[in-house]
């Protein structure tokens, strides 16, 4: 091969060379576009997941103070002495019940918002308030209703701590590893 061919076809292989890596340049800036286009879309439902989780928790804990306050008023009228209107005591089990169905709804909510074991925490909280109601239910003289009422008021602040200390660990942002690889990166200079 003399010198005009090699030229040839270092210019051939050259000028291939450029359109090879002028088509795949798009190509591979065409794939990282829609892989970081995917990226943003995934990170943006797990924050507006996070963000509807915690809702749904406050709104759980929002209940059980109502409700708190709720069996607290039927309790003082169990304890006043003086105060036996039945309509008024009505209206006080009334509000009871309606704290009782607006934390089982917001129960649902968290079940359905997740994950899994937030909605069986949720069920205790809820099973535990209901126990609370039905001691004041139960046809006992006042000291046993007392006892029991401390038993089961128990119970529901464990269970309303056990599911604050779980929300907790779930919303919990997650940690930004773009960020810590690019510390790590700047170490090993």
């Amino acid at each position: 091969m003399d010198q005009a061919d090699a030229v040839i076809w270092a210019t051939a292989l050259g000028i291939g060379g450029t359109l090879a890596a002028g088509l795949t340049g798009p190509v591979l800036q065409a794939r990282a576009s829609r892989r970081q286009a995917r990226d943003q879309e995934a990170f943006q439902v797990r924050h507006r997941l996070r963000d509807e989780r915690r809702a749904a928790f406050a709104t759980v804990l929002d209940q059980c103070e109502a409700f708190r306050r709720s069996i607290n008023a039927v309790i003082e009228a169990h304890l006043d002495v003086e105060w036996r209107s039945e309509d008024a005591y009505w209206e006080l089990w009334q509000s009871t019940d309606a704290a009782l169905d607006a934390l089982r709804r917001a129960a649902t909510n968290v079940a359905i918002t997740g994950p899994a074991p937030m909605g069986e925490l949720t069920d205790a909280v809820h099973a535990a308030a209901a126990r609370q109601a039905g001691v004041w239910r139960m046809r006992l003289d006042l000291d046993d209703r007392l006892v029991r009422n401390a038993q089961a008021d128990s119970a529901f602040a464990d269970a309303r701590r056990q599911f604050i200390a779980a929300a907790e660990k779930i919303l919990v942002p997650p940690t930004n590893q773009g960020s810590r690889h690019r510390g790590l990166l700047r170490r090993s200079r």
